[in-house]
């Protein structure tokens, strides 16, 4: 998923972790504001957080870089 927000909820929050119980990976962007504020769903904990690096597998400047980030991909002019 690419998609999010600023703000967590419960609601969203119990919807992830019910599917990481079945079973079931959720993976989204970390986000797109270039900063370290939490963005949702990608920080909650039963959600995979994937943040961008560019050609030179360096941070991306768009990318957030959080606690959250799991993993990094390309990002930036991939071909």
């Amino acid at each position: 998923m690419s998609l999010g927000g600023s703000t967590s909820s419960t609601t969203e929050s119990n919807a992830f972790a019910n599917l990481d119980i079945q079973g079931i990976l959720s993976i989204a962007a970390a986000g797109n504001d270039g900063n370290t504020r939490h963005s949702y769903p990608a920080s909650y904990a039963s959600v995979m957080s994937v943040a961008a690096v560019d050609s030179n597998n360096a941070h991306a400047s768009f990318s957030q870089a959080t606690n959250q980030v799991e993993i990094a991909a390309p990002g930036v002019g991939v071909l």
